[in-house]
């Protein structure tokens, strides 16, 4: 039922933070609303990819999710009922917001937003980026994917698999549980993770249609070494060469490039890892830090490698 990821929502008590890593360090365009009250940050012709609005005390993240057209709606929500999920109607104000036709919206067994919704206007002018990019690589496969670490593992792979339609990708369980679905081509759109920890959103990866983009992106972190998450490096599963920036909220942005797509004779498989090199993950617990640093020193002696396949976007240059 899903078609992608369209946009994520964000209320923060820092506004002037996010705009400005927003536009500065990331590359989106930043269209202000109601000054230090409400913004879109747009990262290609539609009219937004995130809605951001200013609040007291602590901030939350939000996802939305594309559906075809209102029948298909419909169905999502009669799903979720039946499912056990509340579902409520938008708001004329979260609709116009939001630059939607319609949706709905519930919350899931760690109390995450969840949002579906049809028809996310095309905006009036041309995607404006804040600092000189190549874009965003998105279309039909969405804004990007998010991780997620949940105290609820089986009730949300089934909400995610089962309910809304996502389709099993790849899982691994070191150094951590983790299962990654797709909803499209691009090889995820949603990771669930298991770590023994709190609930809490890992990142939000956007791709870059430039390989550059990330390295002068990475150049801006390093004048700030604590911002970075997890170093430079490469997936094992959908090979993007990235690396992780946390933040004014916390949570981080994956920031890569070059990802592999996925298509009807995908084969699932049990990952032997995390990362190819890098991704040194700073946040992990000492133990799970070095297990995961021993795994790269084993798909290192193995000899493994993998292809760099070039976005569309970059073939017809």
């Amino acid at each position: 039922m899903i078609n992608a990821l369209s946009y994520i929502v964000v209320e923060t008590p820092r506004m002037r933070e996010w705009a400005e890593q927003a536009s500065t360090h990331v590359g989106l365009q930043v269209d202000v609303l109601e000054a230090g009250k409400t913004m879109r940050l747009r990262a290609d012709e539609k009219i937004q990819r995130f809605v951001v609005a200013a609040i007291e005390g602590e901030s939350t993240m939000g996802m939305g999710f594309e559906v075809a057209d209102e029948q298909t709606l419909i169905a999502c929500a009669a799903a979720l009922e039946a499912a056990g999920y509340k579902t409520t109607q938008g708001t004329p104000e979260e609709i116009e917001f939001r630059g939607v036709q319609d949706m709905i919206q519930f919350r899931d067994h760690d109390g995450v937003r969840l949002e579906i919704a049809y028809g996310l206007k095309d905006a009036d002018t041309e995607f404006a980026p804040g600092r000189p990019i190549g874009g965003f690589r998105m279309g039909k496969m969405g804004l990007g994917h998010v991780a997620f670490i949940t105290e609820h593992f089986e009730e949300t792979s089934n909400l995610y698999r089962n309910v809304l339609g996502m389709s099993l990708t790849d899982y691994t369980y070191k150094p951590f549980k983790v299962e990654f679905l797709h909803c499209n081509p691009r090889h995820h759109t949603i990771g669930i993770a298991h770590t023994g920890g709190k609930a809490a959103i890992y990142h939000l990866m956007l791709e870059y249609n430039d390989f550059d983009d990330v390295g002068r992106a990475y150049d801006t972190a390093l004048m700030n070494p604590e911002s970075i998450g997890v170093t430079l490096g490469r997936h094992i599963n959908d090979h993007a060469t990235s690396f992780y920036l946390k933040n004014p909220d916390g949570w981080m942005f994956e920031l890569g490039w070059a990802t592999r797509t996925v298509g009807p004779d995908w084969e699932v498989e049990e990952l032997k890892g995390m990362s190819l090199w890098g991704h040194d993950r700073t946040w992990l617990p000492d133990e799970k830090r070095e297990e995961a640093r021993q795994i790269l020193k084993r798909l290192a002696a193995e000899g493994m490698r993998a292809p760099v396949v070039l976005p569309d976007t970059q073939k017809e240059q």
